[in-house]
């Protein structure tokens, strides 16, 4: 592996730090046990009874999120004869044997996270599309219509789409994983063609990729007329990039439609890559950090709806080789922002100079690697070794009394992320910025569920009234208490007693939500229902199964 430059920031960090060392600081770790590195997570799983239960929970709030009435079409056509339609009887045996291979392989995909951790953020979105084809199998067995169901099928085939697209990104699954896998994705074609529908994709999601997209594109044109001298090629740049934006916003505008065909938004997206790729390049070859920022950010939201749109996975090398010298970028201006005497006084001190050393080298050799041209599974394994040396570096130097310095860790954090996305893998470890827009979409469903409880009690006042209100007040103090404690760092396992918690104040306060009569209150419930229980469903599912605990020295390779 290649070492790190010796006129780079960090390596002039590391002299000083190895001076100082062997000058006798290095008494600064005198007191720390040898293999006291790192914080590694423990991998904790559901048992299938737990998976089962949890299953039948969510599949029954679903159902009666549809009985609240939430579904895109207004009206549901007749049914003449009053029987089954043809459709109907042709979707029923399909629809039964997709629930159970679902179920399947989410049985199969909790037993094997400890083997494959990249599985850990698609167990939640398995889960999702378990509980919906055992809710959906459950009506279209009492319902004759199959028009009926066609909103609730149209979301499953979208969820189990893009699910399907992500799992092939998790290189090394058992053969029967793959194999359970082609077989979904053919019952779900033949549903497609038994109900004569088109393969769907999650509109809603990309319509608000999109629109933060152009926003990210405006703060780039921005960026660009301010820092760069006035000059025809900056002209030129600034018309590129409002050509990129303009694409977007045609995107915004049409992902609204939901009986446009897939195929159209896919294509004007390929039309704003067309712009974008080249574009990037160019703002690349400036040197301008403020264009970074931007640029990172907007290939991020770029490749996010590249994955929507379900395109087929590609790896942008100059991208990569953009990306990795902005990593190291980041580490020499944390070194320039952190004064020696804070790093002197770091409770692990003493492997700084190993630390950083090791981070700034394998961001070289991610370099090289994608310079020399190796495939894709190299790539992957060379930025593994990013991986774990962030997670180091963030244990090391992540206590530091810096905000100066804070901010660049986590811009690093960032990077790293970027550099993720643009390689396809999915996140092994727990990803606490997440867990915080989650948890923060959580109190906020919380707080209006809490006040349209007690608006729907002061009007149609019920037997159970107080305790309704009780349950919902809980659960909504409760939920603000754990996007508190995930900002303030607090360790997961504390989480994971508070998500448990929450989540039976939930369950409890759901008995009573759905034995609301009124037909208004009862689509306000439901509609915040069914975007609460999959979001606490997520997020108590991310805590259980990276449960945090200081353990012994984790060594910086790839498994």
């Amino acid at each position: 592996m290649s070492r790190c430059d010796s006129n780079g920031l960090a390596r002039k960090y590391a002299t000083h730090w190895a001076a100082l060392v062997l000058g006798g600081a290095g008494l600064w770790s005198t007191s720390l046990p040898a293999n006291a590195q790192g914080i590694p997570a423990t991998r904790a799983t559901y048992t299938r009874e737990e998976t089962r239960e949890l299953l039948n929970e969510y599949s029954d709030s679903l159902q009666d999120r549809n009985r609240f009435g939430n579904g895109r079409r207004q009206t549901v056509p007749g049914n003449p004869a009053g029987g089954v339609t043809p459709e109907m009887k042709a979707m029923r045996p399909l629809l039964r044997s997709f629930s159970e291979n679902a179920s399947q392989l989410t049985y199969s995909m909790n037993d094997q996270i400890s083997r494959f951790p990249g599985l850990r953020s698609l167990y939640t979105d398995a889960l999702t599309v378990s509980a919906e084809a055992i809710g959906l199998d459950r009506r279209a067995s009492q319902l004759g219509d199959h028009h009926a169901v066609l909103d609730e099928f149209e979301q499953l085939d979208a969820d189990w789409r893009e699910l399907a697209y992500k799992l092939q990104s998790v290189r090394g699954l058992p053969a029967e994983t793959r194999d359970s896998i082609a077989n979904l994705t053919s019952l779900d074609q033949q549903l497609r063609n038994a109900l004569n529908t088109k393969p769907q994709i999650n509109r809603q999601e990309l319509g608000l990729e999109a629109a933060g997209l152009a926003r990210g594109l405006q703060n780039l044109q921005e960026e660009i007329a301010s820092e760069l001298a006035r000059s025809q090629q900056t002209q030129q740049l600034q018309i590129q990039a409002g050509k990129a934006r303009q694409q977007i916003l045609t995107i915004v505008s049409l992902s609204g439609d939901s009986q446009l065909d897939s195929t159209v938004l896919a294509r004007e997206f390929k039309q704003f890559e067309a712009i974008w790729r080249p574009l990037a390049t160019a703002l690349r070859a400036q040197d301008n950090s403020y264009l970074e920022r931007d640029i990172r950010r907007v290939s991020q939201s770029a490749t996010k709806m590249h994955e929507l749109l379900l395109l087929p996975q590609t790896i942008d090398r100059s991208q990569l080789t953009f990306l990795a010298a902005s990593l190291k970028k980041d580490i020499d201006e944390f070194f320039a922002r952190t004064p020696l005497k804070l790093v002197m006084h770091l409770p692990k001190a003493g492997r700084a100079l190993a630390t950083a050393d090791q981070f700034y080298g394998v961001c070289e050799h991610f370099v090289d690697s994608v310079n020399r041209n190796e495939d894709e599974d190299h790539l992957i394994e060379a930025f593994g070794y990013i991986e774990d040396a962030n997670r180091s570096f963030a244990d090391v130097f992540g206590v530091i009394n810096s905000d100066r310095a804070v901010a660049v860790l986590m811009r690093i954090e960032q990077s790293v992320e970027t550099i993720r996305s643009a390689l396809h893998v999915q996140r092994e470890d727990f990803d606490r910025s997440a867990a915080i827009e989650l948890a923060a979409s959580i109190t906020v469903l919380t707080e209006q569920l809490d006040q349209s409880t007690k608006n729907w009690l002061a009007i149609d006042p019920q037997s159970f009234s107080a305790a309704c209100r009780n349950e919902t007040s809980t659960l909504s103090a409760q939920s603000a208490a754990i996007h508190n404690d995930l900002v303030r760092g607090v360790p997961v396992s504390q989480l994971q007693r508070e998500i448990d918690e929450t989540y039976e104040h939930w369950r409890t306060a759901y008995k009573y939500l759905i034995q609301c009569q009124s037909a208004d209150d009862r689509a306000i419930l439901g509609r915040l229902s069914g975007r609460l229980t999959p979001a606490l469903v997520e997020l108590r599912t991310m805590i259980s199964q990276s449960i945090v605990e200081q353990t012994a020295h984790r060594p910086a390779t790839r498994r």
